[in-house]
């Protein structure tokens, strides 16, 4: 009995399945003002990279990121 089933070897079992189904919610918009209210809440309009905000709030939020990471590796110190 030097043929037993062992899942580990079987190949159909362990393929990789693609991951090119995603969606990009970035331009999502609501159709009423009831779903654009939900999605403002959720945050689902806020900005989720930098370079999503506007230009003249970069610097702040650049310089305040910086100066908080440094107070908390100020405090680990």
């Amino acid at each position: 009995m030097d043929n037993k089933y062992n899942p580990f070897e079987d190949k159909t079992i362990h393929t990789t399945q693609s991951d090119n189904n995603t969606v990009d919610y970035s331009d999502r918009q609501g159709f009423n003002d009831v779903i654009k209210h939900y999605d403002a809440v959720n945050g689902f309009q806020n900005p989720k990279q930098l370079n999503q905000t506007p230009r003249s709030l970069r610097q702040i939020i650049r310089w305040s990121i910086i100066i908080n990471v440094s107070i908390f590796f100020g405090f680990l110190i």
